[in-house]
């Protein structure tokens, strides 16, 4: 018996590290009321090494809607989609694993 492909923890290694639930990051998705029936949902927080034109064209044609990506100096990168999408879009993002469920913070519920 070959005790060669055996992994020992030392005492300094930290058993808590791969345990952790808390989120590593945090998406905000909100609503803002534009005028009238008007409103924009704004999705802020996600991770900067994801292609968020191409999550935008995907949640485009999902859900009929027209957006943008627009870059502000608070919250960074930020998705604008047209309409109240608040739930269609958590649900999205969790779905296709951009995210998951415990990282994504709803605004306005």
């Amino acid at each position: 018996m070959s005790l060669d492909n055996i992994v020992f923890n030392n005492a300094t290694d930290d058993f808590d590290a791969g345990d952790s639930t808390a989120p590593s990051s945090v998406v905000h998705i909100r609503n803002q009321q534009r005028n009238g029936r008007k409103s924009l949902t704004t999705i802020s927080g996600l991770a900067d090494d994801l292609d968020l034109k191409k999550i935008l064209k995907y949640i485009r044609k999902m859900y009929q809607t027209n957006g943008t990506v627009k870059n502000d100096k608070e919250h960074g990168d930020v998705i604008q989609v047209q309409g109240d999408l608040r739930k269609e879009i958590a649900q999205f993002l969790t779905e296709y694993k951009v995210c998951g469920k415990e990282e994504i913070k709803l605004h306005g519920y």
